[in-house]
């Protein structure tokens, strides 16, 4: 069954979505980059806010691939009590060192860590059987600069149904995002990724810095309805 995932910046911005929780309701500070990471006390104050109603997941920020300092990130927000912690995977030399120098902090932590590959970055599919081996639980591709391009400016539907599919074999859970657009529900759901992440699509005129629109979460919600796969 393919989920959604909605991101806010706010409790304010969570309680908009109160009549439309999306499956995985996502927690990052669109202003601070791709995967710009809010407060740990903010998150914490919204993940107790749900209280178990939808999952939750939360982004550590657009840091340097070094494993001590994605290791203390990571676990800083692990003890905000969401379900997940996202990771970004930015290109660097020593991205493939770094990966197998963390398999040690996440065997050791109980809140599962997703990998975000970007695909408007070098973006090498054999990564996924690294991050498998690193400790992470899942894996979603995303866009790195977030000038207005989705997702499909980027990959085309065959190169994501390569990446769900690899990620599949590996147990890992999958996700699309990437400046998503309603519209993209049709192309991407029969794709079969876990679930397709959303931000811009929620708020006004597709500006993911600007306050998201319960209107738009509801849209997408009916959108994904008529495939009898959303809650």
């Amino acid at each position: 069954m393919t989920k959604w995932l909605a991101s806010v910046q706010s409790l304010d911005e969570a309680k908009a979505l109160e009549q439309t929780l999306p499956d995985i309701l996502d927690l990052k500070d669109p202003a601070q980059g791709a995967l710009g990471a809010l407060p740990v006390a903010v998150v914490q104050s919204v993940n107790d806010w749900v209280a178990g109603r939808c999952q939750t997941s939360a982004t550590v920020g657009d840091l340097v691939m070094k494993p001590a300092v994605i290791a203390e990130a990571v676990v800083a927000m692990a003890a905000s009590g969401v379900d997940y912690v996202k990771v970004g995977l930015f290109a660097a030399p020593a991205l493939v060192s770094c990966l197998q120098a963390l398999n040690r902090t996440f065997s050791a932590l109980d809140t599962p860590v997703i990998a975000v590959m970007f695909a408007d970055q070098t973006c090498d599919l054999s990564l996924v059987s690294l991050i498998k081996q690193a400790g992470f639980s899942g894996v979603m591709v995303d866009t790195a600069t977030k000038n207005g391009q989705r997702l499909l400016d980027h990959w085309n539907e065959t190169e994501l149904s390569q990446f769900i599919e690899l990620a599949h074999q590996h147990d890992l859970l999958c996700g699309l995002a990437g400046a998503l657009a309603i519209e993209d529900i049709d192309i991407l759901e029969p794709l079969d990724a876990d679930y397709l992440g959303f931000r811009s699509a929620l708020c006004d005129r597709r500006q993911r810095t600007s306050r998201l629109q319960a209107a738009h979460a509801q849209a997408i919600q009916q959108r994904l309805q008529q495939y009898g796969l959303a809650c």
